[in-house]
């Protein structure tokens, strides 16, 4: 997962850095990593799951933190996730405009 998202905020830097000449190559990388997290988020997911339903707490809440704190990477995959859609959107954008 850390080469994805190393890779994810590479591209973002070098977009926000205004370097639009692969710009076509830069959106391409980032739909295909988005789709790599999304793989990662469904492995946390199961993991952030088991580890709720194993849990020895008596309550939901109990459970859902306990497991939050086993999984920390599944909430980083969701905000990445997000982030990057925006970014992906942005970058359409710019692509149309040229």
């Amino acid at each position: 997962m850390d080469e994805i998202l190393a890779e994810i905020y590479e591209i973002v830097e070098a977009y926000q850095s205004g370097q639009y000449k692969d710009l076509y190559e830069g959106h391409r990388k980032l739909s295909c990593n988005m789709l790599f997290l999304a793989r990662e988020q469904v492995e946390a997911n199961q993991r952030h799951n088991a580890a709720y339903y194993n849990s020895k707490e008596k309550t939901n809440a109990g459970k859902e933190r306990e497991a939050d704190k086993l999984v920390p990477e599944l909430y980083l995959c969701r905000k990445i996730m997000d982030a990057a859609k925006g970014v992906s959107i942005a970058m359409s954008i710019e692509l149309k405009m040229n």
